[in-house]
């Protein structure tokens, strides 16, 4: 059965609008911290993140490796089978998160400063429990039960932005540290009634080394990955002045905006196609349908690209005036919007159990990594600052998005013409949009007002996108097609969410 991107972009929709609404009411919440809480304050809750965000970085991966096959023994109708895997990974993961919690709780002991010491005690806590609470949403997740997740979602925002809220006046920065314990328990109750998943302690070591063999790998992946989107940053603190990086960082929260919306699609389409390749036994069934998702993630992005470097131009010389330097960044990094989300697919296909050659993305952004870290060195050296990192940052993206589309290429299309073919569809929106780079430099030189950059910008890319659609890319966008989707965005937008 053809996996259907409409359905797919139904359920994702949800989680950008959770995450949209979560923002926007995050703002009251912001602004009451900020008058109650001094900077130091903020130092410290940063300092406990930091212990937060590396303990559950660095694990072994028995989750992680459990989570992969619980969809395709689903998809064989194998709930036994999957069950066992759910309990064992989860019991594996809970008794391994036991030695961060107890890291994060002696560490306490090594400091002097009172706010530090029992906020690292409320820390550890927080670990553990949210580490334990978070299982339930992750495996009905799995399980496709995405309006149960997104609603868990936005109960976790509303909820952590009125505890703080409530809270703040009287625990002051303790009110941040515990909000996420309070949360964890909200969340709890919630998962308990509405999405409970059949767990039991189920201790199996055999079981569990198998899957930390498999696990590792996918540990160190995510660890390459996150070590790869962060080198820039590090690199511009480390070597440019902070004015350069308040530059770059401005211009990469848009993009991480955009980024995050084409996550929370991977996040869908992940079980999806794992749960799918469990069904047949033919390996291009499975992933056959993914070179036409592709493609119009090709096309959407790249429409996207120049579109949002018009609004982002607009943007800063309309409002935030002072940034006026960070858009030549923003346009080089706009092509993250391309890139990641095309990353997705064969990231999701390796991964897959029936593949299992999750090494090869972590290679592959373990080598990033490096090459970022040597080339962002050489363009400061040699005086091409935050614009030359940011051209490095998408050249190894680029890179390693296209070698992982050679590594699935057998998994995916039977023929060598198909494979060639479908590089041409998936390239050509990237070299168009590359040439708007070019056109919008060349009219931001020659001097249009704003009114008229636009103008020229938005009526070029109308005539541009609807040509090169109309003739290469016809038979992905029927008007039928496009008629129903339309319909079902509006129906998602207008009616709410339905149950899936």
């Amino acid at each position: 059965m053809p996996i259907s991107i409409t359905n797919a972009l139904r359920q994702s929709a949800k989680f950008n609008a959770v995450q949209i609404i979560g923002n926007l009411i995050s703002i009251p919440k912001s602004i009451i911290v900020a008058s109650i809480l001094l900077p130091k304050d903020y130092g410290v809750i940063s300092f406990l993140g930091l212990w937060m965000m590396y303990s559950g970085l660095v694990n072994p991966g028995i989750l992680s490796a459990g989570q992969r096959e619980i969809p395709y023994f689903l998809g064989r109708n194998e709930e036994g089978k999957a069950l066992r895997v759910q309990n064992v990974s989860i019991t594996g993961d809970l008794f391994y998160s036991l030695l961060p919690f107890l890291v994060i709780l002696l560490s306490s002991f090594f400091f002097s400063n009172p706010v530090i010491k029992i906020g690292l005690i409320i820390t550890a806590f927080s670990f553990i429990i949210g580490r334990f609470v978070n299982y339930w949403p992750g495996i009905n997740l799995l399980k496709q039960n995405f309006t149960l997740v997104a609603k868990g979602n936005l109960i976790a925002s509303i909820s952590s932005i009125i505890i703080i809220s409530s809270l703040i006046y009287w625990l002051r920065v303790y009110a941040v540290l515990i909000a996420p314990i309070i949360v964890s328990l909200i969340l709890g109750i919630y998962y308990w009634r509405k999405g409970d998943i059949g767990y039991r302690f189920q201790f199996n070591l055999d079981e569990i080394k198998r899957l930390a063999k498999v696990g590792i790998i996918l540990a160190l992946g995510t660890l390459a990955f996150w070590g790869y989107k962060m080198a820039d940053r590090t690199i511009i603190a480390a070597k440019l002045p902070l004015g350069e990086l308040g530059l770059y960082a401005y211009a990469m929260t848009f993009i991480m905006l955009g980024v995050n919306l084409f996550s929370d699609f991977g996040r869908v389409l992940q079980p999806v196609l794992w749960e799918s390749s469990g069904k047949v036994e033919n390996i291009n069934k499975a992933f056959g349908d993914t070179k036409r998702i592709a493609i119009y993630l090709a096309v959407v992005t790249g429409v996207i690209i120049p579109f949002s470097q018009l609004c982002f131009y607009l943007l800063v010389k309309l409002v935030t005036k002072k940034y006026v330097g960070s858009i030549p960044v923003f346009y080089v990094l706009s092509y993250n919007f391309y890139l990641f989300s095309l990353s997705i697919i064969p990231s999701i296909i390796l991964t897959s159990k029936i593949i299992d050659l999750q090494k090869v993305p972590t290679i592959l952004y373990s080598v990033g990594l490096g090459l970022n870290i040597i080339f962002d060195l050489l363009v400061i050296h040699f005086g091409y600052g935050v614009l030359g990192i940011a051209w490095v940052t998408i050249i190894t993206q680029g890179l390693i998005t296209f070698i992982l589309y050679f590594f699935v290429r057998k998994y995916v299309f039977t023929k060598i013409k198909e494979f060639i073919a479908f590089l041409f569809y998936i390239s050509t929106p990237l070299l168009i949009s590359i040439i708007f780079y070019l056109f919008h430099n060349f009219l931001g030189s020659i001097g249009l007002n704003h009114g008229t950059f636009a103008a020229v910008s938005f009526i070029t890319q109308g005539i541009v996108w609807s040509f090169v659609i109309g003739i290469f890319y016809r038979k992905y966008f029927p008007r039928e097609k496009v008629v129903v989707m339309v319909k079902e965005f509006t129906r998602f937008v207008i009616g709410g969410s339905r149950k899936r």
